[in-house]
């Protein structure tokens, strides 16, 4: 019998091991019914390729270890909260944030409103300009372009002053622009370190597991956070940009800052093991008489899983006259979809607002086939006109802000490391319900017609789509 006869005889029984065992590990192992249904379909109708997929795509390979020490990093001591600050009635709906971090609400002094990197970038850059102690730098996506090296430069600069300054960079968002940032920012000296890096020796190819926080601390007393990557596609004041970005992004003082650096110092300490982190103490005391409270929620394939999609869920239940929401991708789960039709017929104001022009289609696609249910119980649903627009807020009521890094889709609320910031402030909320309603005006309703009226391979398109959305 030849080498090719043993071949013929032993492949089959060893894909069928192999797709046995793979779905074996996804039936054991994921806690959505729909994921694991799909990996053990996959498996079964493509017994090759499917293992291979899974391999690469389905199994969390960070989370035994985020578990055993991501959290346990650096102490938190100096980080007390206030669960009902005096003359305040934020309850109930700083109780779901309260339950579900474990903590209190911090005073935040300052809150700015930045739209676009047109007006972030030079604020961000004036604060790195004037930094004496410490810069601190995470950002999902920072490209190698005219914006990321004036950051590189500013950073230079700052620490040839004597500024402690460390970048974190994701591994697979680094890879976004080539060349990678990485190599211009260690010819400049600069520390940095990769979330989660992709590897060929020794094997690290999983694609999920993602830090898609964006975070910068100046001083310990100045941080920005929201959506917004480093890189030229968010300058979008100008029309010959042909990969223009929309979004928005915060600048904070006070004591939330102290959460947000320990934070980053999480994400510095786990992507570089080292076992003697610093013990961490704020630079920031509560502020009894703020008019604006904050919480951190920090969200990841760790046991901070199902924070944000928890939280989102339980606002949501709490409101009662109205509910804005804004997301670059909307794959919502069967739970988001009864909570927003419940809140509805309570009578809640329910506005959505989606991006007209989208950067990855299929998830685009994927969407019109989720939105459907929502228009039938007579949700308000809205496509922003063009550029892309990459912003995310939540609004609930009069005093409720939620903002920061995650999407409203299961890669974000359940592959990724993610942050938000829960914001008490009837001012705030007032700003951005103005923000939103303005871009509301401008935007076109989707209708169950127009779902109704497009082609048949269209809506197939759009349903096969929808059912890759929990990897999307």
């Amino acid at each position: 019998m030849t080498t090719q006869d043993v071949l013929v005889w032993l492949l089959p029984p060893l894909l069928l091991v192999m797709g046995l065992l793979t779905a074996g590990h996804a039936l054991l192992n994921k806690r959505d019914s729909k994921a694991a249904f799909g990996w053990i379909a996959l498996c079964i109708i493509l017994p090759a390729a499917g293992p291979i997929m899974y391999l690469l795509f389905g199994i969390n390979r960070v989370r035994t270890r985020a578990q055993r020490d991501y959290i346990t990093k650096i102490n938190r001591d100096s980080l007390q909260t206030i669960a009902e600050p005096d003359g305040t009635s934020f309850r109930p709906l700083s109780l779901i944030g309260e339950t579900l971090a474990r903590k209190g609400l911090s005073s935040c002094s300052d809150i700015q409103i930045y739209e676009n990197g047109d007006k972030l970038y030079p604020a961000m850059l004036d604060a790195i300009n004037n930094a004496t102690d410490r810069v601190l730098l995470a950002s999902y996506i920072f490209d190698n372009n005219k914006t990321g090296r004036d950051f590189a430069r500013a950073l230079a600069s700052a620490q040839r002053r004597g500024v402690q300054v460390k970048v974190l960079l994701d591994g697979m968002g680094e890879m976004m622009s080539l060349p990678r940032i990485g190599g211009h920012l260690s010819e400049l000296g600069i520390q940095y370190t990769r979330f989660n890096p992709l590897k060929l020796f020794p094997p690290s190819l999983n694609l999920n597991m993602r830090n898609h926080r964006k975070l910068m601390i100046v001083d310990g007393l100045l941080a920005f956070t929201g959506g917004t990557n480093i890189g030229d596609r968010h300058l979008s004041n100008s029309a010959s940009n042909p990969h223009r970005v929309q979004d928005i992004h915060f600048g904070l003082r006070g004591k939330i800052v102290d959460e947000l650096e320990w934070a980053f110092w999480q994400d510095w300490y786990y992507c570089t093991g080292d076992p003697d982190a610093e013990k961490f103490r704020g630079c920031n005391v509560n502020d009894e008489s703020a008019e604006t409270w904050t919480r951190l929620i920090l969200d990841g394939p760790n046991r901070d899983l199902d924070k944000l999609s928890q939280l989102i869920n339980g606002v949501i239940a709490a409101s009662k006259e109205r509910v804005y929401l804004m997301t670059p991708y909307f794959l919502p789960t069967f739970d988001l979809i009864g909570t927003l039709i419940s809140a509805r017929l309570r009578g809640v104001k329910i506005t959505i607002l989606l991006p007209g022009t989208n950067n990855i289609k299929i998830a685009d696609w994927a969407s019109r086939n989720s939105v459907r249910q929502l228009l039938e119980s007579g949700l308000d649903i809205r496509y922003q006109p063009p550029p892309f627009v990459h912003s995310k807020l939540l609004l609930v009521d009069d005093e409720y802000a939620l903002i920061g890094s995650p999407n409203i889709d299961p890669r974000s609320l359940r592959l990724n490391y993610e942050l938000g910031v829960e914001v008490f402030s009837r001012p705030f909320n007032e700003s951005l319900r103005q923000y939103f309603e303005l871009r509301a005006e401008v935007s076109e309703p989707i209708t169950l017609n127009w779902l109704r009226e497009r082609s048949l391979l269209i809506r197939l398109r759009d349903s096969l789509a929808w059912l890759f959305s929990p990897y999307l």
